[in-house]
């Protein structure tokens, strides 16, 4: 039968080499030196820039701000629509009050804008609703509004609502709108005056006007003769 032998183990200055050499991913590292990346198992992770990512990285950061845009656009035109909602409710309860009320004439107020028109007017549901729209017309003539909220000042020459096709007629139809002229309306911050034409010799004329403390902007379109949208002008106030 052989013989088996146990050779000798000879250990090298190689083999022998103290722990400290060992490579950088084994290298124990102390308690007073810097703490390892925790990974997905938990700790602080220092940022990465955007270099430092890869494709794929960058793919879902992109896709993950899109999401964000999706959530915040239809949150952020919710909060508008309420804020214009709470800017003309509870019409019959506001405190603003018109300039003057003449003789023939009612007050019509929004619950931050107010104006005087003719005692036979009367609102008119089919251009009026909740959310910024007003219309109040007889015989002789209307006066519509649309109250907006916005953080700052209307500039001139700015694009009337859309609402603006539609006051007044059945069917809506383009207009056209002249230079700005600045106009003076008490309790607003900055006003202008325009005239809306359309086909056909329609004339009407319309202020667009914000008030600085609430953010509050209405644009009024007056379609009167000259003697009672003068005096319409005359008493609106915010």
């Amino acid at each position: 039968m052989p013989v088996w032998r146990a050779w000798p183990v000879v250990r090298t200055r190689e083999s022998m080499k103290p722990v400290s050499d060992l490579p950088a991913e084994t290298t124990p590292v102390s308690p007073s030196g810097p703490t390892p990346d925790a990974g997905g198992s938990g700790g602080a992770l220092e940022p990465r820039r955007s270099a430092e990512l890869t494709v794929a990285e960058k793919a879902l950061r992109r896709r993950n701000r899109q999401w964000l845009l999706v959530v915040a656009i239809p949150a952020l035109v919710l909060g508008v629509a309420a804020l214009i909602a709470a800017i003309v409710a509870d019409q019959s309860d506001s405190s603003v009050s018109p300039v003057s009320i003449p003789a023939g004439y009612k007050a019509v107020s929004d619950g931050v804008f107010a104006y005087s028109v003719p005692s036979s007017w009367s609102m008119n549901d089919l251009y009026s609703d909740d959310v910024g729209d007003l219309d109040t017309s007889g015989s002789s003539g209307w006066v519509a509004e649309h109250v907006d909220a916005r953080a700052t000042a209307p500039v001139e020459g700015e694009t009337p609502p859309q609402a603006f096709r539609d006051f007044g007629l059945d069917t809506p139809a383009p207009f056209q709108i002249g230079p700005a002229q600045p106009a003076r309306v008490q309790g607003t911050a900055v006003a202008y005056r325009y005239q809306i034409t359309r086909a056909g010799g329609f004339q009407a004329t319309a202020i667009d006007a914000w008030q600085s403390s609430s953010g509050a902007e209405i644009w009024l379109l007056v379609d009167a003769s000259h003697a009672t949208t003068a005096k319409i002008l005359t008493t609106f106030k915010a």
